[in-house]
């Protein structure tokens, strides 16, 4: 086997993807497959899920399957891994990609994530950490067990650059758009989470690392892009 085959194969290795229907989610899906691995889509919206993995070839929609998770209740997320533990012998890895910003219809009307932080409201706060922190430390807690049991695993947490610095409100221009604080507060506790870890789980043959994705194209106005695009060193998203 060559180098670079040796180093990326992930043949029948078996990978969760938590939050695997999202933008970024679903791509690390696809690539995983493709480099061999036996991938769990785990994602609260499986009807979305269901409905992208229908757009991919044969012989990665062989190698990803959908399963349904809500990353705040534990017990789902148990009942999670309990399932997995009866399908595959092992789990090797588990990648947390979910991101929750506060805007969800089960809020009020006043909840959404465009509110100004003196009026930030308490119920958008604890459930953004609900899902983008505790979720990932539940996710963890509970598949760490499975790698223990397989020798070996690999942890991805997926941060964002607002876990390391501080959102710019000049690049939403007047579109009455911010990213709000508890994602800012949830994210840069998902890079201490993994930080801890990364040391407790080492003598377990457990590496965790964090990955702190900048700007994502999204459907965004040309101004926001452009804005956004003056503040990086390539100039550019």
């Amino acid at each position: 086997m060559k180098l670079f085959e040796k180093l990326f194969n992930l043949k029948d290795k078996v990978i969760v993807v938590a939050g695997g229907a999202g933008q970024i989610g679903f791509t690390f899906c696809e690539i995983l497959a493709d480099a061999g691995a036996q991938v769990i889509l785990a994602d609260l919206d499986t009807e979305l899920a269901t409905s992208k993995l229908a757009e991919v070839s044969e012989e990665l929609k062989a190698r990803i399957s959908v399963q349904n998770v809500d990353v705040s209740r534990k017990e789902s997320v148990e009942g999670l891994f309990r399932s997995i533990a009866y399908q595959v012998n092992s789990l090797y890895g588990l990648v947390n990609c979910f991101h929750f910003k506060g805007n969800s219809r089960e809020l009020d009307a006043t909840s959404n994530f465009f509110t100004d932080f003196e009026h930030y409201p308490e119920a958008a706060w604890d459930q953004v950490h609900d899902i983008n922190l505790k979720g990932s430390f539940l996710m963890c807690q509970a598949a760490v067990p499975y790698m223990v049991q397989n020798g070996a695993g690999v942890i991805v947490n997926v941060s964002s650059t607002y876990g390391n610095v501080s959102a710019n409100k000049s690049i939403y221009g007047e579109s009455g758009i911010n990213s709000p604080v508890a994602y800012a507060t949830s994210k840069a506790g998902i890079i201490n989470l993994t930080r801890y870890l990364s040391t407790h789980l080492a003598d377990k043959n457990i590496r965790v690392n964090c990955l702190s994705p900048g700007g994502v194209f999204n459907q965004q106005s040309q101004e926001f892009i452009n804005n956004y695009e003056k503040l990086t060193p390539l100039g550019r998203m």
